[in-house]
């Protein structure tokens, strides 16, 4: 119950194609944009973070790397995510040479906490997010708002991981464009976005002196490889976040400045609940459950404390 993209042959996948066929037909292995690919592209992204959220047991290595600013850095790591009674559970974990030293990040939920340590050199920095709270924030929204589509997207983003990237992916971009193609012999779709104009709105809000152009810091488009059938159908082997002429003002293509491989996928790994508790020891924690919640709700959405 492995998949690595480039030693495995997913077989096709009826659900998702007989899906697409209904709203459009693939000519050269692009979706006709006079049938939908849009609706196409967004469908295939609310699956694919509805499926991650839903594995039991998952494990794979993660290779990252940024290509920013005339520097290029690579890490690696490893992601693993648990569900038991109804609980879900993962750690993720990233190590990266910067400068002749280490930086790490790691995110561990144990289901009601989020724990998230980042460490350079001798310094650390530990928070923890309330995840029931940010939770229960986003159903008393949904049900005053009966917006229930809101749901799937937040609730992954506040239980971190990569169910929470998944989830942010679906909530920031609009995917317009959809191909099939092949990764290592494994076929794959090939999902392009861009900002949505919520997104695009608050950037050119939040840089006001840009003129509506997105800072170099962050991303232009995105672009989300996917398996297209086989036992991980929809699994996200890659996730790019692109910048138009990143590498040369000569190519004003869009090229990758940050990505994310995730590969040696397996379901074939013993977990337990104890591999997902966060040994805090005498470490500061910082309380970001407020934070997390005013940046998926407005304010006046979250729900009162208990008494």
């Amino acid at each position: 119950n492995s998949a690595n993209a480039q030693d495995s042959a997913p077989s096709t996948s009826s659900d998702v194609n007989e899906r697409i066929e209904e709203q459009g037909s693939t000519k050269n292995g692009q979706l006709d944009r006079q049938q939908g690919p849009t609706q196409n592209g967004q469908y295939l992204m609310h699956k694919a973070a509805e499926k991650l959220g839903k594995e039991p047991v998952l494990q794979a290595a993660i290779r990252h790397r940024i290509h920013m600013f005339g520097h290029k850095l690579v890490g690696t790591g490893y992601y693993r995510q648990f569900q038991q009674d109804g609980i879900s559970r993962h750690r993720l974990e990233f190590k990266t040479q910067v400068a002749g030293e280490v930086t790490s990040l790691t995110q561990v939920c144990d289901g009601r906490h989020l724990w998230v340590r980042e460490s350079s050199g001798d310094t650390a920095k530990l928070s923890r997010i309330d995840v029931r709270r940010v939770l229960r924030a986003i159903s008393d929204s949904e049900i005053r708002s009966e917006v229930s589509q809101i749901r799937a997207p937040l609730s992954l983003i506040a239980l971190g991981g990569i169910p929470r990237l998944m989830g942010a992916l679906q909530r920031s971009f609009v995917f317009v464009r959809v191909e099939e193609d092949n990764l290592g012999g494994v076929p794959v779709w090939v999902l392009h976005g861009h900002w949505t104009e919520a997104y695009r709105e608050q950037i050119k809000s939040t840089f006001p002196t840009l003129d509506g152009k997105v800072p170099d810091h962050l991303p232009d488009s995105a672009k989300v490889v996917l398996a297209r059938g086989g036992g991980f159908d929809l699994f996200p082997f890659k996730i790019h976040f692109q910048k138009r002429g990143a590498y040369s003002t000569d190519h004003l293509e869009d090229r990758p400045i940050v990505s994310l491989q995730l590969y040696q996928v397996t379901r074939n790994v013993h977990m337990e609940a104890s591999q997902f508790e966060y040994q805090r020891g005498d470490q500061v924690v910082l309380e970001r459950t407020d934070a997390l919640i005013g940046q998926l709700l407005p304010a006046s959405e979250e729900p009162a404390e208990d008494e």
